[in-house]
């Protein structure tokens, strides 16, 4: 009883974290409303996948790759203006936005531009919050938060396509801007009644261009002075490929046998999973072997993308996707933690923004890849007179679909066999300990 309550006395113990985190969770959901309304809006209007990829596109790889240099400003300056500039940036461009669309002005490319200078501000919102995370934490208490914070994003997921939809219906895509400029509000409003402590300055005192340089550079060394933190950025790589290409094949998966109802129905049951996972993380906080705990339930995360490929059944691929999506808030919490707990104050910002761009790369990377071994590979493999049709064929199937069936298969047995690599690998599981 008294780990239930862990989380409940967090929240009232530490005010500041609790407005900090009430705050930008509810500006978080206000964010994906207007990434779900926005995407409707230009499918709509240019009725071709190619330009939804390219919002998703500079959605994501401008803030990766700038992300290294946000680390040393972070390291630099005040964590917390960081997150309030960053803030009115981004609802200055949800404003625009929804101005543009009052006055019917609202086009294809200026959605480009606002995922472009989004993407921009997200990066300095992401560093600057994990990093000022430890200072309004006590250690023993960062992995609960990382839970809340995971909590939060499950349920944002899993809200955001509902209330988008129930929204546009009855206020239009304009009403969702201007709700989404209003979480924004609120969300400055508790960054401005709190204090976020501030770690002491970066001993590193030049000045100019070359100080970035040397401060990334710094940062990098920190890494790979410790052997640990190394292969733990290679195995949370392996995750993030992995993740970003299976998130792209379940939609077809599920369509290739059944309708876009129950498709929805899947993602619901699945989010709902990610939210338990978040849930039982902010009661547990990762434990006292979070190492270990890591490459357990990645294994897990594993298992649940075996189950979800194995057959074209609508049952067993949501119990895989919810076995899945239950890890996934566990694992990113508890990476997080493992970062924030051993890594000093006043380098966090550079290096969990070098641990984010590699990790961003690799999720890019998963994403397109996706599509070309799906397509020119594993489909007409187990097609009906495909080359595995009469081996492979007959235990999961063969025709549309059943070929990334099989690759969702091979990438469960490559993240449960990489994670159990790890798991016994007797360095790492030292950390623990120490």
């Amino acid at each position: 009883m008294k780990s239930v309550s862990q989380p409940f006395a967090l929240v009232r113990e530490l005010p500041t974290f609790t407005l900090f985190w009430l705050g930008q969770s509810l500006s978080e959901i206000g964010n994906r409303l207007t990434g779900f309304g926005l995407g409707i809006w230009v499918y709509q209007h240019t009725h071709t996948v190619t330009q939804l990829s390219l919002v998703i596109f500079l959605t994501t790889l401008p803030g990766v790759l700038i992300t290294p240099f946000v680390g040393a400003f972070v390291d630099r300056w005040n964590r917390q203006w960081i997150i309030i500039f960053s803030d009115l940036a981004a609802a200055f461009i949800t404003l625009t936005l929804a101005l543009l669309l009052l006055t019917d002005h609202l086009q294809v490319w200026h959605t480009y531009l606002s995922a472009f200078f989004t993407s921009v501000c997200g990066s300095f919102q992401m560093t600057a919050k994990s990093a000022a995370l430890p200072m309004m934490v006590p250690k023993n208490w960062i992995g609960r938060a990382n839970g809340l914070i995971q909590f939060s994003t499950a349920v944002g997921q899993l809200s955001a396509p509902i209330l988008a939809g129930v929204i546009i219906a009855t206020f239009k895509l304009q009403g969702l801007l201007l709700i989404d400029f209003s979480t924004y509000l609120i969300g400055l409003f508790t960054l401005l009644v709190i204090q976020i402590p501030q770690p002491k300055p970066s001993t590193i005192s030049a000045e100019g261009d070359a100080a970035i340089i040397q401060e990334i550079i710094y940062g990098w060394k920190i890494i790979s002075s410790r052997l640990f933190l190394v292969m733990l950025l290679v195995f949370m790589s392996v995750h993030f490929f992995v993740d970003g290409m299976t998130s792209v094949l379940i939609n077809p998966l599920v369509l290739s046998f059944s309708s876009t109802t129950t498709f929805g129905t899947v993602i619901s049951f699945a989010s709902c999973g990610m939210v338990a996972g978040s849930i039982f993380m902010s009661i547990w906080g990762g434990g006292k072997q979070s190492t270990s705990a890591l490459f357990m339930f990645s294994a897990l995360n594993g298992i649940g993308l075996i189950i979800a490929g194995v057959k074209p059944n609508i049952s067993t691929i949501a119990v895989g996707l919810s076995l899945s999506f239950f890890t996934l808030p566990i694992i990113l919490g508890t990476n997080q933690t493992i970062w924030q707990t051993s890594v000093n104050p006043n380098v966090q910002g550079r290096v969990l923004s070098l641990f984010s761009t590699v990790t961003g790369l690799t999720l890019a990377f998963g994403n397109l890849s996706a599509s070309p071994l799906a397509d020119r590979i594993f489909e007409p493999i187990l097609s009906d007179d495909g080359l595995l049709a009469n081996s492979v064929g007959q235990l999961i199937e063969t025709g549309q679909g059943r070929g990334i069936g099989f690759l969702m298969i091979i990438a469960g047995l490559f993240v449960l066999f990489t994670s159990a690599i790890f798991y016994s690998y007797n360095r790492l599981r030292k950390v623990d300990l120490d």
